[in-house]
């Protein structure tokens, strides 16, 4: 049976990840853990810094330290990851044999929007700086994380996606587990 006490939220930059598994941790009485924010406690360094001082390389190794750290010391939580984290080092597979991995898809389109609302800076993988080239980005993006993304065990459409839905999909799959 799966351990349905460690939740790993994944999907691409601006899905809800954060939003959602704050709303979804306090539903079920776990603690939230922003895979991110974890990373910037660790090194007191923000992630748009660790990428332009360090690169992208030095980026992933801390993500998979914090990650394992995280998995090794806590056992209950609700997780949301960085969008490349499920794709690096093996991630995927340590979170799957650690929990229940659920994938939150948002087309680019409505990403795009969300992220030039929210402000590029705090996406430092990103390039482009208007609404088209932004889209570009995260189709370019998505087609390159999918194949990782859809090794999720569950798997929800975000467009009409609420915490009420994740937490019932989370039940049926531990059920079925």
């Amino acid at each position: 049976m799966k351990n349905s006490k460690c939740i790993f939220l994944v999907g691409l930059a601006a899905s809800g990840k954060t939003t959602l598994g704050k709303a979804l941790a306090e539903r079920m009485e776990m603690p939230f853990i922003d895979l991110d924010e974890a990373i910037v406690e660790k090194t007191g360094t923000s992630i748009p810094e660790i990428f332009k001082q360090q690169g992208e390389g030095r980026f992933r190794l801390l993500e998979k330290e914090t990650l394992h750290e995280i998995m090794a010391t806590q056992d209950q939580y609700v997780m949301a990851m960085g969008g490349g984290a499920p794709c690096f080092h093996f991630n995927m597979d340590a979170m799957k044999a650690h929990g229940i991995v659920v994938y939150l898809e948002v087309p680019p389109d409505d990403l795009a929007l969300r992220i030039m609302e929210e402000g590029l800076e705090k996406r430092p993988i990103f390039q482009s700086h208007n609404p088209l080239g932004l889209n570009e980005e995260l189709r370019g993006m998505k087609e390159k994380r999918d194949p990782f993304y859809r090794q999720a065990d569950i798997h929800l459409n975000g467009h009409d996606l609420t915490v009420e839905k994740m937490e019932e999909s989370i039940q049926s799959f531990t059920e079925k587990a």
